[in-house]
Formats: structure tokens, sequence, C-alpha cells
């Protein structure tokens, strides 16, 4: 839906430009260019592509928006902003528990409000998980920030901007510019850009923005389908660039024929049904936001009641059997090794270790196993152990190897492509985000079991939370604590 009637508004931009006959033809060209474009930004991944023409979008809009409101009435349009904020903080409540009981604008309703809730529930699943694909390693109150209330301020600001300008523009007399942006909705724009000097400028920046939110719109929705079509190895690994480039396509030629079959009002009303289920979906995905993030708080829970991560390694000052020095510490704080060092931590250390502690679960009657493999990413081995506990609560503890650029600061030379390695741990839930590289045969078998231990103290209150309801509760109150016997 976003793209087509993309597609259609930069249709007439090129028309108020270059003189470009509007019609299926030229669209069907834009389609082509932009796909080309998605493709490209899409096969190159989020950390290139997708990202610099994000980046370069929003500072395109931002010049826009701030050339309107300079040529346009600044402090008039500045005066109505002010205005907005509070008639939308004191009528939000209001507005948004309205049904129109007593007197519906039905048609209004379904061809506004109805089509707009249907397009962001459609827009749902593609947004989610890719800002939950970028944001990866960031907390809950960054993702909050730089997902909802930063990009919330930005949209409420530009909206405020131009709504304000074109309203003004009218008010002034020109009820011709709102008779086109009611009745053709994708000429709205470029008329409200011919009002004032420059319109060569910023019909033509606009027409570039335009672009460029067609392209990163198609090229997250592709990189989001090639990740939900493929197996994928770890969390952070994407899908293949054929992939990527495949959906990036089948986007393009869904566009395009959805465009044929029936203009923007076929791409209205299939958003309208495509939106409708998944909504229904979308307290499901609310619903399990909620499990997970009790089961975290859980495992939070787990963390504290456990010992402290590898106690080893915390007193060693005590002399305790496989606690280090504070030599062998500095040393390891300091050291960036190589892909040699990292394949020697994997013989030497890792590999014996585990197999101590399998070796140890089985003869306790666990069948714990040691696994193994090579990263695609970087040609290196991990190396953990794996702990059945039940059907779906096995234990994994792995040492994934992560190959990295050598920082500046390292106190060895830092070539033009040096590189060092971190093994990092990886449980059940994903990555752990610290480092284990340099840690001795005993301190790698502590932390394995300080981890072993905390998830088995969240089984533990997971299983103690779901039968709490079942359950008298036996244990006295605070009340009756100190009451003598009888």
């Amino acid at each position: 839906m976003t793209l087509g009637i993309g597609v259609v508004q930069l249709n007439y931009g090129l028309k108020a430009l270059f003189d470009v006959e509007e019609g299926l033809a030229a669209q069907i060209a834009l389609i082509v260019v932009a796909v080309g474009m998605a493709t490209v930004s899409a096969a190159s991944g989020v950390d290139k592509g997708i990202r610099r023409l994000s980046q370069l979008n929003i500072i395109l809009a931002t010049l826009l928006m701030f050339y309107i409101l300079i040529v346009g009435e600044p402090f008039r349009v500045l005066n109505a902003v002010v205005q907005n904020v509070g008639d939308y903080v004191s009528g939000f409540p209001s507005m948004t528990l309205n049904t129109f009981a007593y007197d519906q604008p039905t048609e209004w309703l379904d061809a506004w409000t109805l089509f707009f809730w249907a397009w962001w529930v459609a827009w749902a699943p593609f947004v989610g998980l890719f800002l939950a694909r970028i944001s990866r390693g960031r907390t809950l109150r960054e993702f909050v920030a730089a997902t909802l209330v930063i990009p919330f301020l930005f949209t409420g600001l530009f909206l405020a901007i131009f709504g304000n300008t074109a309203l003004f523009v009218v008010r002034d007399g020109n009820t011709e510019f709102g008779e086109t942006a009611m009745n053709v909705p994708e000429q709205g724009f470029y008329t409200l850009l011919d009002q004032f000097p420059g319109f060569l400028f910023s019909a033509g920046l606009a027409t570039f923005v335009g672009l460029l939110l067609y392209v990163t719109s198609a090229d997250s929705g592709a990189l989001v389908m090639g990740n939900l079509s493929a197996e994928l190895p770890t969390p952070v690994t994407d899908a293949p660039a054929w992939l990527r480039i495949f959906w990036a396509v089948a986007t393009g030629l869904l566009t395009l024929a959805m465009l044929i079959v029936g203009g923007v009002e076929a791409l209205t009303n299939a958003t309208i049904i495509m939106g409708l289920p998944f909504s229904f979906v979308m307290f499901l995905i609310m619903a399990g936001l909620f499990l997970a993030l009790r089961t975290e708080r859980m495992k939070v829970e787990a963390r504290v009641v456990t010992l402290p991560a590898s106690l080893s390694g915390r007193i060693a000052h005590h002399g305790l059997p496989g606690a280090p020095n504070w030599r062998h510490r500095l040393a390891r704080a300091m050291a960036f090794p190589g892909r040699r060092a990292a394949a020697r931590f994997v013989d030497q250390v890792c590999r014996p270790a585990f197999q101590e502690v399998v070796q140890e679960l089985r003869e306790q009657g666990v069948e714990a196993e040691v696994l193994e493999g090579t990263v695609e990413e970087n040609g290196l081995n991990h190396v953990g152990l794996r702990v059945p506990i039940g059907e779906d609560d096995a234990f994994v503890y792995e040492v994934w190897p992560v190959e990295l650029p050598t920082p500046g600061f390292a106190t060895r030379a830092v070539g033009t492509h040096d590189t060092y390695v971190r093994f990092e741990v990886r449980l059940t839930e994903g990555n752990q985000d610290y480092d284990v590289m340099g840690y001795t045969k005993e301190q790698l078998i502590a932390d394995s079991l300080d981890q072993y231990e905390r998830h088995l103290e969240f089984l533990r209150m997971r299983h103690e939370a779901s039968t709490r309801s079942n359950l008298p509760d036996h244990r006295p109150d605070a009340a009756d604590a100190h009451l003598p016997e009888e």
C-alpha cells in the first residue's frame, strides 16, 4: 500500500518537474528504479545500505521541512505548532475513546480513520521485526526512546509544519488548493510546494525524499521477509543476499500488479482487508511480550539468589584453587588475541573444560553433550555444552568467537586490517555479551556452572509461579509467626 501510493505521488512529482505524463508506463519505470535501489541496499545489509539511506533520508526530510518553514510564515506556523501541542494533550483522552456513538460519520470513518488504522496495523509485523533486528543489545528504555518517543516527536513536528502551512494557504483564500488536496490527494503535497518560491528545488528534494522512502521501506521489508523465510544460525545473522533480492523484486511486482488491477483504490481496499486479521494477532503479541518480560524478571531474580559469576575469579586474594593472580587478570584485560590464539584457546581450554563437565554430568546420570561447530562469518570454531532438562528447557552454554577490529588503544601494533577475537558466552536465550577469552579451564568450568545453577533456579521459580495459585500456602503469616503453641 505505502509503496503503491508513493509511486503514484512520485509520478505526479515528475510531471510537475519534467512534464512526465502520468500513467502506468511512468509508474512501472519508477518501480523498476526503486526496486533496483532497494535490491542493492538490501543486499548490502543493515549496517551499510539500509543504514546510510535512512540517515540520508532523515537529513533531506529535515532540510525540506525547515525550508518550507522559513520561506512560508515561520512565526505564524510556530504559534500554531504550540497550540497544536496543547490541543493534542488536552484532547487525547476524549478523542481516543470517541466512537461517535450518537452521530457516526460512517463514510469519513471508513475512508480515513479505518483506512489509516489498517495501514499501520498491516505495517506492524515488518516494522516491528525490523526494529527488533536493528535494536538488538539495547535496553528497553533505549528501544522505547529511539523507536517511539523520538520518531513521534519528529513526525508530529513534520506534520504540524506542513499541515499548518496548508491550512493557512486555504484560510488565506486559496480554496482551489483545498479542493485539489481533498479530491486528488497525490497532488496535494506538490501543489502546496508550488505556493512558495523555489518550487524546482523543493519539489525536486521532495521527489528524491519520496523515492528514498520507497527504497528504505522496500529494503527493510525485504530484509524482514527474507529472515522470516530462512533458517538463521544466530539471532544476528540475516538471510542470504539472494533471498533478500528475491523479496525486494517480489514486493515491486506485487505493487505493480495492484496498480494495474485497480490503482490506489485497490491498494486501499487491500490494506483494510489485510490489516483486520492481523489486529487480532497483535493481542497475541502483547500477551507474548508480557510473558517474555515476566520470564526475564525471573531470570534476573534467579541471577541474584545464586552465587556471583565466576566466584574463583572474584576472590583471588584468598588463594583458593584455580584463582588467578592479579598479573594474569591484568594481562587478560590488555590482550587483543588473534585467530591463532583463538584456535589454541578452543583446543587447550574450552574443549577440555566442557568434556570434563559433560563426563561428570554423565556419571551423575545426566545425558549431556559437547557442542562444536564453525561460525560461517569468520571460519572460527565455537564449542559448548548442552544439558537436556525435560522437553523444552535444555541448558546450552557456548563460547562463540566474534572477530572485531582491534581498537587504536591496543598496546600491540595495529595494522590496516588488524582484528582480534572475543569469545562471548551464548546461552539458550541468546548472547550474554561478556568475553571469556583468556579464562583458565577452571574459570571456564566455574562460569558454566554458575550459569547452570542460575538456569536451574529460574526453572524452579517458574515452576513455583505456575503452581502457586493451585497449592495452599503453608507458610506462616507474619502476624502468627511468634504466637505461642497451645
